[in-house]
């Protein structure tokens, strides 16, 4: 009996012994955090944290997927293979319509002059896009952009051929005659212009809309609920990107085009199109809201979701901190 008795206690002594070391080795791992956003104009906060060490200097372990648009960091969120993803109003709105279980924790950027509307020298003017093919990414927030623009001056939408198009293909097929048109965020309308030259013009952008296209940072409830300590230091990681894009003009813009593939000119000047700034305001709602609206209108989401159930800011109070 006595030998049964301090058997049960070897056994019960290795089984905590063997949580605590459990215990204390998972405590001194981090956190492997997927963050996924483009190599492009609209993102460059991300690229500038990932090269100028942020991430690390904040004690994370961010681990960084790039995609082609925001609408593939979007599905990266919906299929649970990254737990942060950077992306503009339309893409976050599809996302949310569909309840998937995720927050927005800020904007990081925004512009109504991001969006470029580049056409070939036989369209003289809006009206003429009628029955031509306009090459768009799908789902984008230049997709959404373009509804609203076409919208607001009177162009029947249905009449246009638009035409699903991976924007890495844009310039040679706006160089071949295969579309007529392309719309898109930097550098995808600078990257035309440059192989097509005199054979396309810019007819518009999507600026006047009553809609500024914030770029969102949004997590996933998940890695809010587990590690709110980290979700608070990747805003204020990203938060230094900003500043540093706005205080530091030429050396980010020569981080950046190493990435984007743009001259520093053309990075300097498409950089510029953008406000770069960390928050949230009422603005931002009301700009997603329209989005929304416009987004349902041509059945391209089912529903319009409630938006403020899908933000939580709290973590932009990490931005308090002086930026050294």
């Amino acid at each position: 009996m006595k030998r049964k008795i301090i058997s049960m206690l070897i056994v019960a002594f290795l089984a905590i012994a063997t949580l605590l070391i459990t215990k204390i080795t998972n405590t001194g791992q981090k956190k492997k955090i997927t963050l996924v956003y483009c190599n492009k104009v609209n993102y460059e906060p991300f690229i500038i944290a990932r090269e100028k060490g942020f991430f690390k200097e904040e004690g994370l372990n961010v681990d960084t997927k790039v995609v082609v648009g925001g609408i593939q960091a979007a599905e990266a969120l919906f299929t649970g293979s990254a737990d942060v993803a950077a992306m503009g109003d339309a893409p976050a709105i599809i996302l949310i319509s569909k309840n998937v279980p995720v927050k927005i924790v800020a904007r990081y950027g925004e512009g109504d002059k991001i969006h470029r509307l580049l056409v070939s020298q036989i369209i003289k003017s809006p009206e003429e896009l009628e029955g031509k093919r306009v090459g768009i990414q799908f789902g984008s927030s230049t997709h959404g952009g373009f509804m609203l623009w076409a919208k607001k001056i009177g162009l029947n939408i249905r009449t246009i051929n638009i035409i699903p198009l991976n924007p890495l293909d844009f310039p040679e097929a706006m160089n071949t005659g295969q579309i007529d048109a392309m719309a898109g965020s930097e550098p995808w309308p600078t990257n035309v212009e440059k192989l097509c030259k005199d054979k396309v013009y810019e007819l518009a952008d999507f600026s006047g809309l009553g809609n500024t296209f914030p770029h969102v940072l949004m997590v996933t409830e998940r890695l809010i609920t587990k590690y709110p300590e980290d979700v608070k230091k990747l805003v204020w990681a990203i938060g230094k990107a900003v500043a540093f894009i706005n205080n530091e003009r030429e050396k980010a813009a020569e981080i950046t085009s190493k990435y984007i593939g743009l001259e520093m000119s053309d990075q300097i000047k498409c950089t510029a199109r953008l406000s770069w700034n960390m928050g949230w305001k009422e603005q931002d709602l009301k700009s997603m809201q329209k989005t929304a609206e416009f987004l349902k209108e041509f059945g391209k989401i089912n529903n319009i979701p409630n938006i403020i159930d899908f933000i939580n800011t709290r973590y932009l109070e990490a931005n308090d901190r002086e930026v050294e």
